[in-house]
């Protein structure tokens, strides 16, 4: 009979050690708190990167608007130049209201300094500070008119609302006035524009070829109510409440160019009689925005300005 080998005893099974266990925990520590700082810089460079990109865009729309908004100051559907005695102020305006752009839109475009009294916030501005006055929005042509008091005949009255603030102006006789509509009524192609008061008093038997919505923007740097500050717009009928247009801006400069200037100037070495005579602009604004323990975010961007509603030689480049 044949005998089978013995199998030999199966050795006794061995866990790890105490001294295996430490060293293993350890190596998965040593990969996990490198990943842990793989992710954390990567989110804290994405932060970064979007704050970035927030204060890139803000600085794009910012300037865009207010570019936008200085190169139309003191255009109106004649195309009358300002300060030449030939835009009037209906009666029933107060010369004094910062959005009618002074008398014969001589304040269409006026600059303001840090510390000014600024009458479109109505408090003193941290920064410079800008009004601009225009009549070219929602233009009109009058197919018919009976001065001195009579409606103004207009095809649509799309943009336009009862009581605004409008610019009549006509063609034929070079002249226009700024004034406040009594109502607007009519449907279809028929509506009539009528007047709070009658043009006489300023320009006699003045037939209106032309309407515009008068448009006026005050643009400032204000607290946002955020812990920061940002770039505001205040608008014509706005009751006191301005728009926020452009959040992180800290700072705004603006100098102007005056014509066969050398070099553009802050709005304290602009005379009075002089804001009419301004042909460019160049913008500066500060955007800051914090990115957590990282260093603040700040960056400087610049736009030249040359203003359209001018008759002066034109000479854009900033200092």
């Amino acid at each position: 009979m044949t005998r089978l080998p013995a199998r030999p005893a199966p050795s006794p099974q061995r866990g790890m050690t105490l001294i295996e266990m430490m060293i293993s925990m350890l190596l998965g520590l040593i990969v996990v708190g490198g990943v842990v700082g793989i992710f954390i810089a990567n989110s804290e460079t994405h932060r970064r990167t979007d704050d970035l990109a927030r204060i890139q865009e803000n600085a794009r729309v910012a300037m865009q608007l207010i570019g936008r908004s200085m190169r139309e100051a003191g255009g109106n559907p004649c195309g009358l130049p300002p300060d030449r005695g030939l835009i009037f102020l209906s009666t029933e305006l107060k010369e004094g209201n910062w959005w009618l752009g002074g008398k014969d839109f001589k304040e269409a475009l006026k600059g303001y300094m840090s510390g000014d009294q600024f009458p479109a916030s109505g408090s003193a501005v941290s920064s410079d500070a800008v009004i601009t006055v225009s009549g070219n929005l929602f233009v009109k042509t009058v197919t018919a008119d009976d001065p001195p008091s009579g409606a103004m005949k207009i095809p649509s009255r799309a943009g336009l609302a009862n009581h605004d603030i409008l610019f009549a102006c006509s063609t034929t006789m070079g002249r226009g006035v700024v004034f406040k509509t009594s109502g607007i009524t009519g449907a279809g192609t028929n509506w009539s524009v009528n007047r709070t008061d009658s043009f006489d008093g300023l320009v006699k038997n003045l037939s209106a070829t032309t309407l515009g919505k008068l448009n006026a923007e005050g643009w400032f740097v204000g607290d946002n109510g955020r812990g920061g500050s940002s770039l505001f717009r205040a608008f014509i009928g706005d009751n006191g409440q301005p728009e926020e247009i452009a959040a992180d801006v800290t700072r705004m400069r603006i100098t102007y160019l005056l014509p066969n200037a050398d070099q553009y100037v802050p709005a304290n070495q602009i005379d009075a009689d002089d804001w009419t005579k301004v042909i460019a602009a160049y913008i500066e604004l500060t955007l800051s925005r914090s990115a957590g323990n990282q260093a603040t975010i700040e960056r400087t961007v610049g736009l030249t300005v040359n203003l359209r509603n001018r008759f002066n030689p034109k000479k854009s480049d900033p200092p």
